[in-house]
This record gives structure tokens, C-alpha cells and sequence, in this order.
């Protein structure tokens, strides 16, 4: 025995899912297209040769030995990896006047901001470099990811 109005019923359900799958699929997508972001300042460099080697995450902090600094004291560039929606290391601690590079290795897009640090969206291969000219504690984090939490601590 069939109600009135029951096709109707039906259509109206599956316009409905069809409706629901087309959100869906759209809200999956990749982050990306004609109005993404310009590309980050003060500092960008494109990645030409991925490091594929792994480093585990979790509470590490990284100090840059005293080999690795320069004749001022202060190292060259100290490298934060962005992968599997991490920062690796997550802490690090650096001298007044070292520089850090954060590199995305993520196809998504990823940012760098709290404690006066703001970066542009990264894409795949990014870089954003920041020099750190006073002592403290630079906490940070992924506005698009904010489980992605960062620090970076400067002593004299």
C-alpha cells in the first residue's frame, strides 16, 4: 500500500543526500586556488630538495651547538620542520639574533603566529625565516591547526 505523496517523500530525500555529498566532498578539498594568500614575509625561500628523513615530534627542545654559530655568536639559520602537522622540533632554544626557518613539508597550507611572530599562509615547500633580536619566551601556534603549538626560547 503506497501513501500519497510518497515519490515526492522520496525525491525530496534524495535531492537531500545528493545536496548533503556535494558539502561534503567541498569542505574535504584542499585548502588552495586563485585566492590564496600572498607569500609570507619578511623572509621566503622555495625548498628545492625535501628532507624525507623522519624526526619524531613530541617534547624536544634543540639547542644549535656551539659549532654551528658564527663569529657574532649567533648561528646561521636554525630549521623547524612543518610535517604531519607538527613543528619538529616543537621548542628549540636560540641566542639573541639567531634566525629560524619554519619549512612546510605538508600539502596543506600551514602559518606561524603568536608572540610577535606572524608569518602568511605556507604552502608545500614554503619557508618562513624570523629573527629573534630579544630574550624570551616565543610561544606560537597553527591559526588554520591550533593543536599545532610551537615555542621557541631566547637567552642572552
Amino acid at each position: 500500500m503506497r501513501f500519497k505523496g510518497e515519490n515526492r517523500v522520496k525525491k525530496e530525500i534524495i535531492i537531500f543526500l545528493v545536496i548533503l555529498g556535494m558539502l561534503f566532498v567541498a569542505g574535504c578539498a584542499e585548502n588552495g586556488g586563485p585566492e590564496d594568500p600572498a607569500p609570507s614575509t619578511p623572509v621566503e625561500e622555495t625548498v628545492e630538495e625535501m628532507d624525507n628523513g623522519e624526526v619524531s615530534g613530541g617534547e624536544e627542545t634543540v639547542t644549535v651547538p656551539e659549532a654551528e654559530q658564527n663569529e657574532t655568536g649567533a648561528s646561521e639559520i636554525i630549521d623547524v620542520e612543518i610535517r604531519d602537522y607538527k613543528y619538529i622540533p616543537d621548542s628549540l632554544t636560540v641566542d639573541v639574533g639567531q634566525t629560524v626557518r619554519w619549512t612546510n613539508y605538508d600539502t596543506v597550507l600551514h602559518d606561524v603566529v603568536g608572540s610577535g611572530i606572524e608569518s602568511e599562509y605556507l604552502k608545500q615547500g614554503e619557508t618562513f625565516t624570523y629573527t629573534f633580536e630579544q630574550e624570551g619566551t616565543y610561544d606560537y601556534i597553527c591559526t588554520l591547526h591550533p593543536s599545532m603549538e610551537g615555542k621557541v626560547i631566547v637567552g642572552a
